[in-house]
Parts: structure tokens; C-alpha cells; sequence
């Protein structure tokens, strides 16, 4: 993908690498339960707007070694989504599009939260009504999420689901370029949610139109030491993940780590919901 020009995606300092740690595989009741709760959940009706994204394993992180980056089109002074390490995910439901502006002004209707400072007079203009929710800092995304009765997604569950099932493959729809297939390299901001094809699982914007927020602290090298299952990031930081791209650049591959400052509002970061 192309490194955005945006200050606030350049790298921060990060301790040392530390050594991946095994964990213990899940035997007998354990595993029973989980399996019981994966069930569960499989065999209720998603909510409105959600798709499930089934429990599984999954290749989390980078695992082409062929890349711009290592020829030298693009420098990026870290490799923060490697080591490439395989990890399980439990089944649970995303919202099948970004959050419009339309959906952020019924919960700013009815929780009397700030509007984003872009709505002339204090309302969605009518054209943008369908674009995605931004100028949204990390704690107000969060809180449209839990006023509507889920969550911000975990950084390996958000990778999980833009893969759409298709494991180890460089983008949502698979190994091809990006061109026609996101909202990408515009120069004129987002677009309606849901104008390109959805990927394997019915996801809309997996690649491009926004950045989207997750619920993870950022950490550059945290992938050497990620739990193997349900990983939730780091306990603490300073900057948020935040995943997927958005239409300042070139489509970003499904591997790519971003990060911001959770305070931040932009026009170029929005979110999505899961539960």
C-alpha cells in the first residue's frame, strides 16, 4: 500500500522487540465450553446491519516477503505487522458498513453528544448523509458503539473479517491490485458507504474510503508477543489502531498497521461497530 502523507501516521518509538511467548493449547472442558459459546452465537440471526464472521484461525500480519517497501519504492521506518503469526479468533458479528452520518446523528440526537465540527449548522448535509461518520475522535466512536449496544472491534478481529476467509491473500478481494475496487486516491474525500463490491464475508469497505478505529492501544512490536488467541493488544499506550485505509491513498494491503492519536478528529478516520 502507499504510505499516507498525514503526520500523524509517522512512526513513534516502541521498546525492543520481545520474544514470542507459546501458549498452552485449550483441552477439555475449556475447549468444550468455547465450543458451546462459538455454537451459540453461530446459531442466532445476525443483528440488523452485522454479518457473523465465524470463529477460526488465521495468519495475522504480513507473510509476503516480495513488497514495495523491500524494493525500495517506499521506506517505512517499521515492520510492524510482522512476525506474521497464526492466531484464533471466536465468532462474533461487525457491522457490514462504516457508520454513516446519518447513523452518528440519531445517537448525537439522542445522547446529546458533540456533532462533528464539519456539519454545517450543526446537521449532516443531505449529499454526505450515506458518507462515513468522521471528525470523530476514538472516545466519542467508542461511545456511539456502546449506546448501540456492541463494541469497537479488536485489531485482530477488524483482520480477521477485511480478509473475508481468504488467509495469507494481500488484500480483502484477494492478491489483485486495488484499482476499482476501493475508494482509494481521491483527492475529493469519502464517498457514500457501500459503493464498491463487499468482500468474501458481505463487508463493504474493507480497503479504503475511511481509516476505522479499533479498540486496540497501539504497539509497533507487538506482534512477537501477541496472545494466540483472542488477542486484545497492549494494556496501555499512547496511539489507537486504526485499520483499512481511507481515500487519501492507494489501496492499503490487509496486513497494514496505522495508528493516531485517539483525541484526534479528521475527515480521514471513521469506524465500525461490533458485538
Amino acid at each position: 500500500g502507499v504510505v499516507t502523507r498525514f503526520p500523524l501516521f509517522r512512526g513513534a518509538g516502541a521498546s525492543a522487540p520481545a520474544t514470542r511467548r507459546l501458549k498452552p493449547a485449550l483441552y477439555g472442558y475449556g475447549a468444550v465450553s468455547l465450543l458451546i459459546v462459538a455454537s451459540s452465537l453461530s446459531a442466532q440471526s445476525p443483528p440488523a446491519g452485522m454479518v457473523l464472521i465465524p470463529a477460526g484461525e488465521y495468519w495475522m500480519g504480513r507473510t509476503h516477503t516480495a513488497s514495495l517497501e523491500q524494493a525500495i519504492i517506499l521506506e517505512r521506518d517499521r515492520r510492524d505487522d510482522q512476525p506474521a503469526h497464526k492466531i484464533f479468533i471466536d465468532a462474533f458479528h461487525l457491522d457490514t458498513h462504516e457508520v454513516s452520518n446519518a447513523d452518528y446523528a440519531k445517537f448525537v440526537a439522542a445522547t446529546n453528544a458533540a456533532k462533528p465540527w464539519h456539519w454545517p449548522k450543526g446537521t449532516v448535509a443531505q449529499a454526505e448523509e450515506r458518507w462515513p461518520a468522521t471528525n470523530v475522535t476514538w472516545a466519542e466512536a467508542d461511545a456511539y458503539c456502546r449506546w448501540a449496544g456492541k463494541r469497537l472491534p479488536t485489531e485482530a478481529e477488524w483482520e480477521r473479517a477485511a480478509r473475508g476467509g481468504l488467509d495469507r491473500k494481500r488484500y480483502p478481494w484477494g492478491d489483485e491490485g486495488g484499482r476499482g475496487r476501493a475508494h482509494t486516491g481521491s483527492a475529493n474525500g469519502p464517498t457514500v458507504v457501500g459503493s464498491f463490491a463487499a468482500n468474501a464475508y458481505g463487508l463493504f469497505d474493507m480497503a479504503g474510503n475511511v481509516w476505522e478505529w479499533t479498540s486496540d492501544w497501539y504497539e509497533r512490536d507487538y506482534y512477537a508477543v501477541s496472545a494466540e488467541r483472542n488477542p486484545t493488544g497492549p494494556s496501555t499506550g499512547s496511539y489507537r489502531v486504526i485499520r483499512g485505509g481511507g481515500w487519501t491513498e492507494g489501496a492499503q494491503l490487509a496486513s497494514f498497521r496505522n495508528y493516531a492519536d485517539p483525541e484526534m478528529r479528521t475527515l480521514i478516520i471513521g469506524f465500525r461497530c461490533a458485538k
